[in-house]
């Protein structure tokens, strides 16, 4: 077994070190030696339950064993899991040329942006109308923030998109709904709250989403609502060097080996380009500087020279009459630097009790069919930017690619060339980390409250997937589980 983890000293989102306190610490990182994240000289070889030679099911997949000769889970730009403040941390080593990107991005990242004209020439231009004015509000250093609340409220950290299924967004509203607003002069777009209803073959609850326009003239009609939360960040710039060709290899649109997964490429235009999107719960941006750029547009109304537009249709003049914080709002060097901070973003290690049964809980990940979509292994491609992230392999559990996930996952919205039943694989990697928050949200909308729910509401192509792990006792369900609260 490989055994190679980095253990640096992690630099917390809220330290905001000058530059020369950030080489200070660069310069004294600890470099020890680890197995799967583990400090416990322990002994590997409990006995666990063992497992089915067959996972009972018509259409078993493939059953060759997962690769558990484990390297650090993010290559490079792995650091070990520190429980309290586990995402938005720098990977190791970075070295003093990288710098200059990082830090200012940081900052930028988790400053509050305000209106314009208030003083604050390069932190200005927020909204007229937004849901965040930083990008903190959402992400968090720890983990997921809460999003439903008892009373049907519903916090910043879940956003709305609209559209139907032929892909047209709302005419007055837009692709998102924007639920603030500067001042009280701009009357927000109006109120959304949710309402869980209990669905009794997944033992769990579906939401649905009311919303109450501010202006009563202006309904949404046969306008569908989709709920996005925001996923916690991890080893962005990892997924970002992942090459084009190893994504496309991976699609099998037409299901030609007749596994049931037909997973396929979501391309995007991106000005006279089409690229391979990757980013977002629908993959509609292709890579991190654009992914970033669309955030800062549709999440906190800041103007980019990629989104010169404000947030707003043509039918909302208030976004185009108010007073700007500049063309654009953020120059290319700051969003640079946002995508430079998002760049160097680490994977924490994995958190391993006991080896054995973490290779079993792989194992089944692997035979129960998990594996078809959330490919565990990836590589990076080469990054003149940050060498330390080039040819790195990698363990984020996603193939970028759209699936169909089945009516129960249909959302109604279509976005770009992603039909409203197809879903981009999710990243699992620090899954379990998320998972330890009792607040913790899952899918798109966060309507599974436990990775066993998310589960159980896969349907389309992982059809066949979701049954096998019914079909599986309760021992291995159980190490299932525990294998994905430690990856």
């Amino acid at each position: 077994m490989s055994c190679r983890l980095h253990r640096p000293t992690i630099l917390p989102i809220s330290a905001l070190p000058t530059m020369r306190n950030a080489l200070l610490c660069l310069a004294t990182t600890l470099i020890l030696s680890a197995c799967g994240g583990s400090d416990d000289n322990e002994d590997n070889t409990v006995s666990s339950p063992s497992l089915p030679s067959n996972p009972p099911s018509s259409n078993t997949p493939d059953e060759t064993e997962a690769d558990t000769d484990w390297l650090p889970a993010g290559g490079s730009a792995t650091i070990t899991a520190d429980i309290s403040q586990p995402f938005l941390q720098i990977m190791p080593n970075l070295p003093s040329s990288a710098l200059g990107g990082v830090s200012p991005g940081r900052e930028l990242f988790i400053t509050e942006w305000t209106p314009a004209n208030q003083g604050r020439v390069l932190f200005d231009g927020v909204g007229p109308l937004f849901n965040a004015n930083a990008c903190t509000q959402c992400h968090s250093a720890e983990g997921r923030k809460p999003i439903y609340a008892n009373d049907g409220e519903l916090s910043d950290a879940i956003l709305f998109r609209l559209g139907d299924k032929q892909g047209l967004a709302h005419a007055y509203y837009g692709e998102q709904m924007q639920h603030q607003s500067i001042d009280a002069s701009i009357a927000t777009e109006g109120k959304m709250r949710y309402i869980a209803t209990v669905e009794d073959d997944k033992n769990s609850k579906s939401i649905r989403f009311n919303f109450t326009p501010t202006d009563p003239n202006q309904p949404l009609g046969d306008t569908a609502i989709s709920g996005r939360i925001s996923p916690q960040l991890v080893g962005m710039g990892l997924l970002n060097l992942i090459p084009d060709a190893s994504i496309i290899a991976a699609a099998d649109a037409n299901d030609d080996n007749k596994d049931g997964i037909s997973g396929r490429v979501h391309w995007v235009n991106e000005g006279v380009h089409e690229r391979i999107g990757r980013f977002g719960w629908k993959a509609i941006n292709s890579s991190l500087h654009t992914q970033n750029a669309n955030a800062m547009s549709q999440d906190m109304g800041l103007t980019t020279s990629i989104f010169m537009d404000p947030n707003c249709t043509a039918n909302q003049p208030i976004c185009w009459t108010a007073a700007n914080g500049g063309t654009p709002e953020v120059s290319d060097s700051s969003l640079d630097a946002v995508t430079d901070f998002m760049t160097a973003l680490a994977v924490p290690e994995r958190r391993v009790s006991n080896l054995s049964t973490f290779n079993q809980g792989a194992n089944l990940f692997t035979q129960v069919g998990c594996a078809g979509c959330h490919t565990p292994k990836q590589k990076t491609g080469d990054s003149d930017r940050f060498p330390l992230l080039s040819q790195q392999t990698i363990y984020p559990y996603t193939d970028l690619l759209l699936h169909d996930m089945g009516a129960g996952l249909d959302d109604g919205v279509k976005e770009k060339n992603a039909e409203s039943f197809e879903w981009r694989t999710p990243p699992l990697w620090g899954i379990g980390i998320v998972a330890q928050d009792s607040d913790a949200r899952f899918l798109h909308d966060g309507r599974a409250s436990s990775l066993t729910e998310a589960i159980l509401w896969h349907g389309g192509e992982a059809e066949g997937a979701k049954t096998r792990f019914e079909q599986l006792s309760v021992e291995q369900k159980n190490i299932l589980l525990s294998f994905l609260n430690g990856i």
